[in-house]
């Protein structure tokens, strides 16, 4: 099978399915699982889907499969995966910022608290001042954020090294996870939404969340205002789970009345 004919086959069976693991493409395409995670990434690159961990997931509005005139180029791989994360930071960075601001109201003084790999809690750990508490992350940025400051014991969760994130997951960092007690939990989400809950981008770092949710007293999410009503992925939760949401606006009231023991603050207020 040629290379061109490789990448609209894959490109076709993800747009049908609506998302697709690599094991299963390498099955259809008779080739090893690292040949179809290349081909994912290219087709990232090109903008015919998204890449998941564990596969793929195709794009909302997809281009035309156009692959005739692919040549060397088309096959280079040196994508600058930390683009993704210094992206989030860049997106709506007001709004996190008046969230992070608000949180800090629940980090108190002696707790051991747990922040997710999302660009919102690594502007909340920019905002927690120097004071005697733990900090458990999978975020190499927020443990370079909070790494000056001498009274915060820092616990990293090693695991599987994400470039895009700049972060760790898999089975090694949710089994790290499972053996701490959490006061708090502060994360994040890709999309969320009254019927399908809280959901994220890819289901390992939706997995990841679920253990996180599991060993924490409390759950706080923190969600800028054009998180609501997006599709994402994989579940993490639905939003009864959920302690306390933070948003910097609440555009519709339906979450007040249909999540009455969910406590809603607006930053902007």
């Amino acid at each position: 099978m040629l290379q061109a004919e490789r990448y609209r086959m894959i490109c076709t069976h993800v747009q049908q399915q609506g998302s697709a693991l690599v094991a299963e493409l390498s099955v259809m395409c008779q080739v090893s699982p690292e040949t179809i995670r290349r081909d994912l990434t290219v087709l990232e690159k090109n903008r015919k889907l998204i890449r998941s961990f564990g596969g793929a997931v195709a794009l909302d509005a997809p281009a035309p499969l156009s692959f005739e005139a692919a040549g060397e180029d088309y096959g280079h791989t040196g994508v600058d995966r930390a683009e993704s994360f210094r992206k989030r930071t860049e997106e709506h960075p007001d709004n996190k910022m008046k969230i992070a601001k608000s949180a800090l109201q629940f980090v108190q003084p002696g707790d051991c608290i747990l922040l997710d790999n999302s660009s919102t809690c690594w502007f909340l750990a920019r905002q927690i001042p120097d004071m005697e508490i733990t900090v458990v992350t999978n975020s190499v940025k927020i443990i370079q954020a909070l790494a000056c400051r001498g009274r915060v014991r820092i616990i990293g969760v090693g695991g599987e090294y994400s470039e895009r994130h700049d972060d760790f997951h898999g089975p090694v960092a949710e089994n790290a996870i499972r053996n701490f007690q959490i006061n708090t939990f502060f994360f994040s989400c890709q999309g969320l939404n009254q019927e399908n809950g809280v959901r994220d981008g890819n289901e390992i770092n939706a997995k990841l969340k679920q253990v996180m949710l599991q060993v924490s007293e409390k759950k706080i999410l923190l969600a800028d205002a054009s998180k609501f009503e997006q599709y994402a992925f994989c579940k993490i939760c639905m939003l009864d789970e959920v302690d306390i949401l933070i948003t910097n606006e609440l555009l519709s009231k339906k979450y007040h009345n249909d999540n009455p023991s969910l406590k809603i603050i607006e930053a902007n207020r």
